[in-house]
């Protein structure tokens, strides 16, 4: 299978280069979510790795050699089983010890290996994604075993490579990934004060002073003969304003997660889902944390974690050092790293430790911290509790315990949510899931939708979706002069009896001038996707959803092709 990204194909955005500001598509894979039977159970699961002091993995732990507290009250172990991963086959001469026959049957070969490779080409930094992508090919060449698949998903969805064992394509993927920095900051040259998302972050939470000082300082060089507990409110204001706005997109980097965690979640064997990424802030988004644990734990995919920073100093290569200056910048940067990665890289550890993976960080040997994650622990443990009571929808801390004389170090989930039997709020993606699932024409956004076959070579046919929107008819919210609104595409090819053969979602976030809106009033919105399967009979699902009013159109189309 191919993916290709949603395209954005305006006839009039060729003419105008400064749509690509106002325009931005993130796009990847997309899997249906499984249909599950609803039962009244407190069961939560807990994936734990046990490690000695010399950090190695310990094995033949039973249940009674564990404590679990549920908010610091104990609980008695529901279930519990150990779990190994499969060494991959390795061809080796016999030693002088094993003089015996070989026996005549053939070992059963150990399960496929799929390795979802996650990179953040949105937070990193420039000098540790070019590093990142390095170790990717070094690891590609020479660290993967036979039979394995790699799948390559970025934050940005500029990139997707479905699951393959072709090295070469493999190679050929990131060599192509480039560096979409525009996230870190939405303050432009001239404007006062330049913020990262950091330092908004701190500035709105009250975490750190000096990072208000430095932004005050800022708004007094574009202002001298302003008060300096004027210019402070206003960099109060400023980072208030702009973690409103850059907060949604570590909330979509979660979302982006999650769909990828399903979509390797189909996939037979050993499953890893492996994230390159300095970190991202995540506060008020423990739902969506937990969706993406909940998913990994009940699927038995672990998350590893590689921080593509290395050994960071703080210095000009630091997100914090861009913009005006620079050596007040880098002082506060380096004086402020420990808490800068507690804050930023606190839900690294968190679905590390929770999924029983691990989290490299302070080493910039990120070739071995790679090959180190790509296999996942030798042995785990999975353990489950049934708290009494009814569930409260409140958080609840875990700890996992060994009572077992001796020196150990735990890695489990810090907590979940005890979710109420009744119906939660639904979000965003459990409405487009909901409309992907049914059979039923939503007409609530104008939508029309076009399926084109067209031949390819070796019998395989592509099938090209067509989907335009009229602009007349979509509303928009206005937020500092601009028309703002974010669009979601789901596609899915079925067979002609409604199996799932492929999907894709993508997102269109809008941030648009009035001039650029008068004129997707004029010619609409256009966007195409295709995909390459053989010939055969076909249904095409399409839903778009719109995030203003939350409203959604969805249709399904049958082809067939001999």
């Amino acid at each position: 299978m191919r993916f290709n990204a949603l395209a954005f194909i305006a006839a009039f955005a060729l003419l105008r280069p400064a749509m690509a500001q106002e325009v931005r598509i993130h796009s990847g894979p997309y899997r249906p979510p499984a249909t599950s039977i609803s039962v009244q159970t407190n069961l939560v699961e807990i994936a734990a790795t046990v490690r000695d002091r010399k950090g190695a993995p310990v094995d033949g732990l039973q249940s009674a050699d564990f404590q679990v507290l549920d908010n610091d009250a104990p609980q008695t172990i529901a279930f519990f089983s150990e779990q190994r991963s499969e060494a991959p086959a390795t061809s080796s001469a016999p030693s002088a010890d094993h003089l015996t026959p070989a026996p005549t049957s053939v070992p059963a070969a150990p399960p496929p290996r799929y390795l979802a490779l996650f990179f953040d080409d949105t937070d990193s930094g420039m000098a540790g994604f070019e590093r990142s992508k390095h170790a990717a090919e070094k690891l590609f060449a020479t660290g993967l075993h036979p039979g394995d698949r790699v799948g390559i998903f970025t934050g940005s969805g500029a990139l997707t490579l479905d699951f393959t064992a072709d090295t070469a394509a493999m190679l050929a993927a990131v060599r192509r990934m480039k560096w979409h920095p525009e996230a870190t900051s939405i303050r432009g040259i001239g404007v006062c004060p330049t913020l990262t998302a950091y330092q908004a972050y701190v500035i709105t939470k009250h975490l750190d002073n000096l990072a208000k000082h430095i932004a005050t300082m800022e708004i007094l060089a574009c202002d001298p003969g302003k008060p300096y507990w004027v210019a402070a409110l206003e960099a109060q204001e400023a980072g208030d304003d702009d973690w409103e706005q850059l907060r949604h997109e570590p909330s979509r980097l979660l979302d982006v997660l999650t769909l990828v965690a399903r979509h390797l979640a189909a996939q037979p064997g050993t499953r890893i889902l492996l994230m390159v990424s300095p970190g991202f802030l995540t506060d008020g988004m423990d739902r969506q944390k937990a969706t993406l644990i909940e998913t990994c734990l009940r699927n038995r995919i672990v998350i590893n974690a590689l921080d593509d920073e290395g050994l960071v100093s703080g210095g000009n290569d630091s997100p914090e050092s861009l913009g005006q200056f620079a050596g007040p910048r880098t002082d506060w940067a380096n004086s402020s790293l420990g808490q800068r990665n507690l804050i930023v890289q606190g839900f690294l550890v968190e679905a590390t430790e929770s999924t029983g993976g691990q989290f490299i960080h302070n080493n910039n040997d990120l070739n071995s911290g790679l090959a180190a994650l790509e296999t996942p622990p030798r042995v785990s443990y999975a353990l489950g509790i049934s708290p009494a009571g009814a569930p409260d929808g409140k958080y609840h801390k875990l700890k996992v315990r060994v009572t077992k004389a001796g020196n150990y170090s735990v890695s489990a989930r810090p907590g979940y949510f005890a979710t109420p039997p009744e119906k939660l709020p639904e979000t965003a993606q459990q409405h487009i899931d909901g409309a992907a699932v049914s059979t039923a024409t939503v007409a609530e956004i104008p939508t029309t939708v076009s399926v084109k076959p067209s031949e390819e070579t070796d019998g395989r046919i592509r099938i090209r979706v067509d989907i335009a929107i009229d602009a007349k008819g979509l509303p928009f919210r206005e937020e500092n002069g601009a028309s703002v609104q974010q669009l979601t595409f789901v596609t899915i090819l079925e067979d002609a009896h409604g199996n799932y053969v492929e999907g894709k979602q993508a997102v269109m976030d809008m941030n648009l001038t009035p001039k650029t809106r008068a004129d997707l009033v004029l010619h609409g919105i256009k966007a195409d996707t295709f995909f390459v399967a053989p010939k055969g009979s076909y249904q095409i699902r399409e839903v778009v959803r719109e995030a203003v009013n939350n409203r959604v159109a969805a249709s399904t189309h049958s082809l067939v092709v001999h």
